[in-house]
């Protein structure tokens, strides 16, 4: 059994290098198109939410509609969920923007295990590399003992590389990994000041519909 693994490591780290660079190029298309969604989805939410309030005020539905419409944000795209049931009350208003939230969330959230998965294990895999390397370097050293060290420091010096190669994989996977979560983060809080902002709109413009207990018992 231990010469059938020996086989194996004798082979040495260069697959675990492939392996790396794959994860690499793996790595850098999912960060780039995870930056292309958050970049599309930039929005004011603070001048937003005034103009949304104001033409509400105003008794312009129709308005707060259009001021949302055709934007790709997940904020907006909760936000209209919100105004197409304004009439519906906040009852049901909520629990479909709450729907709508988390389906955003899910699309803001794609993909991202993927950096998480690469950043964590890639180390792991480079250290792999090395491993091996090391293990072939021995067995050259045992099969050519009068080269002398230089052959076990040249075997090493190259398993080492693995390692390298392991973490500048990870690094870039991790930083990203956390930008995009921050990112996420911030999204998902506007989302909620935006439905706290409608809610209370819708609530207040009902309580003015159908009058105050005051007003109703005079």
């Amino acid at each position: 059994m231990i010469d059938k693994l020996l086989k194996v490591a004798l082979f040495g780290g260069e697959p675990i290098l492939y392996l790396l660079i794959f994860l690499s190029l793996i790595s850098v298309a999912v960060i780039i198109e995870r930056f292309l969604v958050f970049r599309r989805n930039r929005v004011d939410v603070p001048r937003l939410a005034s103009d949304i309030v104001q033409k509400l005020n105003q008794g312009d539905l129709d308005g707060a509609r259009n001021a949302v419409a055709g934007q790709k944000s997940a904020e907006t795209r909760v936000l209209c969920e919100g105004l197409d049931n304004f009439d519906q009350g906040a009852v049901v208003a909520a629990e479909l923007m709450a729907s709508m939230r988390t389906r955003q969330q899910q699309r803001l959230n794609r993909r991202l295990i993927v950096l998480g998965t690469v950043g964590s294990n890639a180390p792991f895999v480079g250290l792999l590399g090395t491993v091996l390397g090391i293990i072939k370097a021995f067995n050259d050293l045992a099969f050519a003992a009068k080269a002398g060290p230089s052959v076990v420091m040249a075997g090493i010096s190259e398993a080492l590389v693995a390692t390298a190669i392991g973490l500048l994989v990870a690094i870039p996977a991790v930083v990203f990994f956390n930008y995009f979560k921050h990112r996420q983060q911030v999204v998902m809080e506007n989302i909620a000041q935006l439905e706290s902002m409608l809610l209370d709109v819708i609530r207040t413009k009902r309580e003015n519909a159908s009058g105050s207990p005051l007003s109703s018992a005079a």
